[in-house]
């Protein structure tokens, strides 16, 4: 019956940026109803019975776009029914005139809402809207078409000072989201190599595996690290690896495409997971990856990289990632400095080598 199911990750997802606005949309939407339910009550009241029913009608529907939001997961819906029903409402408020005409002052609340939920651009637009329709009802009280509760020097006074607020939201949330634009980069990058950290190239790799398996599309998964990687560190110092380490996330960088996702997996080991890619184009990158590095002169020594690929074959992404790290192992077992395609027939589990990673960093 309930899609809630499908769509529950999004409220738990605390590093998705849908997260803190659907928060905020809860508060906003709960907040907002209790207060138009409590001035619904009182303008029944005092026998205004087209506000009370509007008002009414509004703190409903907010409660009811939440429940939709979430059993459905739609958050745009609630965002719109946000905006519309404050349109509508502030629209009632400079007819009416609200509570002792005081309900203008509610209208200031706009410009922070819009933008929040909209961005600058499309709030920018929302704004706009508030500020023809205003216009709009001014002209047509002035030709005695509509009456609306305020005089021509309040609307001035009102809008002049709306303006400036309109102009400090707008600052606001413009300088909001290029912080958060620079945090949310830190939160998913490594610092050294500028490739995807592991928790969200991890993340990457579970939504291409969903894609893969949805539209039967091929996937593939390149696991490599660099051979000898604790030598050089010991001969050369720290700040030699991570040169290394850097000069090989920039060929990485160069060697995949757009759609690719290369990541820093940890240490001296990498992932990029290939969407779209067969077996075969896979070995291709993969190849060249490795050629490319090996060609590289560190001055007193060459680096070369250890690779491992594996094909998406219905598995989860743990047992996609251990596929083609069972292929990375027979690589480093054989030789080092090649590419092992995962074979189940070829590749034996780990438990069963000789010789394991670690082992084999120390050679």
């Amino acid at each position: 019956m309930f899609k809630w199911k499908k769509n529950k990750e999004i409220y738990y997802d605390t590093t998705s940026p849908e997260f803190d606005k659907i928060r905020l949309i809860y508060i906003f939407i709960t907040i907002g109803s209790i207060v138009l339910y409590i001035m619904s009550f009182i303008h029944l009241q005092r026998g205004e019975k087209d506000l009370f029913f509007f008002e009414f009608l509004v703190s409903t529907g907010g409660l009811l776009s939440l429940l939709y939001m979430r059993t459905t997961g739609k958050v745009h819906v609630a965002e719109n029914f946000i905006l519309i029903g404050l349109y509508i409402l502030f629209v009632m408020i400079i007819i009416d005139g609200g509570l002792e005409k005081t309900g203008i002052y509610w209208i200031f609340v706009f410009p922070f809402v819009s933008f929040f939920l909209k961005g600058n651009k499309i709030g920018l637009l929302w704004n706009m809207l508030i500020l023809g329709t205003i216009g709009l009802l001014v002209y047509l009280s002035h030709e005695k078409i509509v009456s609306i509760a305020y005089t021509p020097i309040e609307i001035r006074q009102f809008l002049g000072a709306y303006m400036i607020v309109m102009l400090l939201a707008y600052i606001f949330e413009n300088a909001l989201l290029k912080s958060y634009d620079k945090l949310s980069k830190l939160a998913m990058t490594d610092s050294l190599t500028g490739l995807y950290n592991r928790y969200y190239l991890f993340k990457r790799l579970e939504e291409e595996i969903k894609r893969a398996k949805r539209y039967n599309h091929p996937l593939c998964l390149i696991i490599f690290d660099i051979d000898n990687f604790k030598q050089i560190n010991d001969k050369y110092g720290h700040d030699v690896g991570d040169a290394v380490l850097s000069m090989v996330a920039r060929v990485v960088k160069r060697n995949i495409r757009e759609t690719d996702i290369a990541g820093r997996f940890g240490g001296e080991e990498f992932v990029i997971v290939c969407p779209e890619t067969d077996i075969q184009n896979g070995y291709i990158v993969a190849e060249k990856i490795r050629k490319t590095i090996s060609q590289i002169n560190f001055g007193d020594f060459n680096v070369t990289v250890s690779i491992g690929l594996a094909c998406f074959n219905d598995e989860t992404a743990e047992q996609l990632l251990k596929k083609a790290d069972i292929a990375l192992y027979r690589a480093k077992n054989s030789g080092k400095n090649k590419v092992e395609i995962y074979d189940k027939k070829n590749c034996p589990q780990r438990e069963q080598m000789k010789t394991t990673h670690q082992e084999q960093q120390a050679v």
